[in-house]
């Protein structure tokens, strides 16, 4: 709690305008939702349906292939913020308004990232896959990792850090190259920059920190050094329409899964498969699994 005398005097109008924003706002997001909870499936399909082509033509995104109760969410808190009430007139606003799409495309691809997000997870990673990737290849061979689903470049920093840090123990001179991918332009700008404020870098240690990144005092932010950073490529790749990379020792892919629809996974699974060398390794997230093909994988952690 702060001391309310250190903010600037409102007027009781400005607080009693405020309020009815508010106020409206959270009206009409239950009333977005029990009216999308009412709707007919195929209504709901058919705006859908509508909604994907407009952004298609615009972004080139499809989000055909996802999760409808992700996309319901996410549309539903733009319907509040425009005041609409159903799906046919938000419809007409992203008609009228293309910088709408951008704002609901940028809604839909909100990713939930961090450095070493699940820590339990990535000492596994640590200590049992990273050192199986360098006994799985000649002193000669280069290994190759792909992280799918990069967003603002966390995870992919944060497995290069842990094979940065395998290699100068090891002494190992293997050549690293990590593609971290993903389909939003905006994530990758600050994945390439590899600039990151204090309190997303809030978990490190301070040995890590020291290590692997230079602080900028005057803007309180750190830079991921050039020894980690030229060990990653960024790139924009869409799993559903590009073409996998190939001969891969490692793919990280996780919590993007969850919000594909079975049928997309159904695809994506293979293309993994086809992506990896003999050997190679899939991490996935806690709650993604590989379904029916347990022939082609042999499970080295039941968890990841």
């Amino acid at each position: 709690h702060r001391d309310l005398h250190s903010f600037p005097t409102r007027r009781s109008s400005d607080l009693g305008d405020m309020m009815a924003h508010l106020t409206s706002y959270a009206d009409k997001t239950k009333q977005v939702s029990d009216h999308l909870l009412d709707s007919n499936t195929t209504d709901k399909e058919n705006f859908h349906k509508k909604i994907f082509m407009l952004i298609r033509n615009q972004s080139g995104h499809d989000f055909s292939k996802y999760k409808s109760s992700m996309i319901n969410r996410r549309i539903e808190r733009r319907l509040a913020v425009n005041q609409v009430d159903n799906m046919g007139d938000y419809i007409k606003v992203l008609q009228n308004k293309p910088a709408e799409i951008q704002v609901l495309v940028k809604d839909l691809l909100i990713g939930v990232t961090s450095f070493f997000r699940d820590e339990d997870d990535f000492l596994k990673l640590e200590q049992k896959i990273i050192p199986m990737l360098f006994e799985n290849n000649n002193p000669n061979a280069k290994i190759k990792v792909w992280c799918a689903g990069c967003s603002t470049g966390e995870e992919a920093y944060s497995i290069a850090i842990l094979i940065h840090e395998y290699m100068e123990k090891s002494n190992n001179k293997h050549t690293i190259q990590i593609f971290a991918t993903d389909i939003d332009h905006n994530a990758l700008e600050i994945a390439r920059a590899g600039v990151y404020s204090r309190n997303v870098i809030s978990d490190l240690t301070s040995e890590r920190l020291n290590k692997c990144f230079i602080v900028d005092p005057d803007n309180d932010t750190y830079r991921i050094v050039q020894s980690i950073r030229e060990m990653l490529i960024f790139s924009e790749q869409s799993l559903i329409k590009d073409p996998p990379f190939s001969k891969l020792d490692l793919i990280s892919c996780r919590n993007l899964l969850i919000y594909l629809s079975s049928d997309l996974q159904k695809k994506i699974i293979p293309l993994f498969h086809y992506a990896l060398k003999p050997k190679g390794v899939l991490f996935l997230g806690i709650s993604e699994t590989i379904g029916n093909y347990e022939t082609q994988f042999e499970v080295l952690d039941q968890k990841l």
